[in-house]
C-alpha cells in the first residue's frame, strides 16, 4: 500500500511539473505603446475605486490624481463633494475635507471594505459581512451581520442609495434592499451561492435596471423580471446600450439588458487585469503587457504591446491607464 501511495504521488508530481502555463501570445501587434506621462510615484496598492501611491497621494476613478495625501495605513474608499472617505484595517473610518479637517470618525468592529454617502447618511460594508447605516450626527442607526465569508475577491462593490432605499452588496453573494424610511430590510436577492470568493464585485443602476455580479454569476433586476447568466467573471462594464462581461477564460461577452448574448470575442489564454469603456471603445489591459482596444461592437480589434507594464500594479478608469509610476493617455491611442 505504501509503494502504491508513493507511485501515485510521483505520478501526480510528474504531471504537475509537466503542465506548462500557456500565455496570451497574439498573432499580430498593432504597435508598441509608451507612457504619456509620469505619476511621480509608484502605485503600491489599489481597490475597486482608487489606487495609492508611495508618496501618499491617490488616484480616484475619473478624477485622476487627487491633491490629497493619505495617512499611513489608510486607503481611500470614496471621494465626493470634496470629501475623502478613508479607512484602515482596524475598523477606523474617517471623512476628511481637502484641508484634512475631520468631519466624521468612527471605529467599527471590522475594517470597512466599501462605502456610499447620501447627505449625513453613510452606508458601509464591513469585512465581517456586516451591513451598516450610520449617520454623522446620530451615530449607527442600523447594522446586521450575515454569513461569514471565508474568502473574498479583492473587488468589493459599494452600496447604492436609491431614494429612501439602500442596496447593500454583501460578501456572501446577496443584495440586501434596506428602507431608510422604516429602518428595515425589505428584500434580499441572491446573486450566487458559491462557498468561496462569492462577494459582489459589481453593482450599478442604469435607469430602471440594476446590474450586479459575483465572480460566478451576473444578474439584471428590472421592475418586471430578473435575468441571470452563469459564467466565470473577471470584470463587468456597462454602457447605455449593453453589458460587457470579461471572462476569466479570456472571453469578452456582449449582452443586452436581458443578458442575451449579442456577440463574443475570445482572446486565447488572456488574463484580463484592468478594463474601461471610453469614447465608444473598450480598453483591456492583459497581464502579459498587452493593451487590447476594440469598439463597442467588439470589432476593429487592435492589440498593442505596452512597454514596462508586465507585473506592475495598475489602475484604469475613464481615459487613463496608470501603471507603476506611469500614465498612458488612452486618447493618444489612435
Amino acid at each position: 500500500m505504501k509503494h502504491i501511495a508513493i507511485t501515485l504521488f510521483c505520478l501526480f508530481l510528474f504531471c504537475a511539473c509537466g503542465t506548462k502555463r500557456q500565455y496570451f501570445t497574439p498573432s499580430y501587434e498593432d504597435g508598441i505603446l509608451n507612457s504619456s506621462g509620469s505619476l511621480g510615484a509608484k502605485i503600491i496598492d489599489y481597490n475597486i475605486a482608487s489606487a495609492k501611491l508611495n508618496n501618499g497621494k491617490v488616484i480616484f476613478e475619473n478624477d485622476g490624481v487627487l491633491d490629497f495625501k493619505l495617512e499611513k495605513n489608510y486607503t481611500l474608499l470614496h471621494y465626493q463633494n470634496d470629501e475623502f472617505v478613508v479607512a484602515d484595517n482596524e475598523g477606523n473610518l474617517k471623512i476628511l475635507n481637502a484641508d484634512k479637517e475631520e468631519l466624521y470618525a468612527y471605529q467599527f468592529d471590522a475594517s470597512v471594505l466599501s462605502v456610499a454617502l447620501s447627505g449625513n447618511d453613510i452606508a458601509l460594508i464591513l469585512a465581517n459581512n456586516t451591513i451598516v447605516l450610520a449617520n454623522r450626527s446620530l451615530g449607527v442607526k442600523f447594522s446586521k451581520t450575515f454569513t461569514q465569508a471565508v474568502a473574498q475577491d479583492y473587488r468589493f462593490a459599494a452600496p447604492v442609495f436609491l431614494g429612501e432605499l439602500i442596496i447593500y452588496p454583501t460578501l456572501d453573494g446577496k443584495l440586501i434592499v434596506f428602507s431608510r424610511f422604516n429602518s428595515q430590510i425589505v428584500k434580499d436577492v441572491i446573486v450566487s451561492s458559491q462557498d468561496f470568493f462569492n462577494n459582489i464585485i459589481h453593482l450599478s443602476v442604469l435607469d430602471d435596471k440594476m446590474i450586479a455580479a459575483s465572480g460566478k454569476k451576473i444578474i439584471v433586476v428590472t421592475p418586471a423580471k430578473t435575468f441571470y447568466l452563469d459564467t466565470d467573471i473577471k470584470e463587468v462594464l456597462v454602457d447605455e446600450s449593453a453589458i460587457f462581461i470579461l471572462g476569466k477564460d479570456g472571453s469578452v461577452i456582449k449582452t443586452d439588458f436581458e443578458l442575451k448574448k449579442l456577440d463574443e470575442k475570445k482572446f486565447e489564454f488572456a488574463i484580463f487585469n484592468k478594463a474601461s469603456i471610453y469614447g465608444n471603445h473598450l480598453y483591456i489591459f492583459e497581464k502579459m503587457g498587452f493593451l487590447i482596444k476594440c469598439d463597442t461592437q467588439l470589432e476593429n480589434i487592435e492589440i498593442f504591446k505596452l512597454e514596462g507594464a508586465v507585473d506592475k500594479k495598475s489602475f484604469m478608469n475613464g481615459n487613463k491607464f496608470y501603471y507603476d509610476n506611469r500614465i498612458l493617455d488612452l486618447d493618444k491611442i489612435l
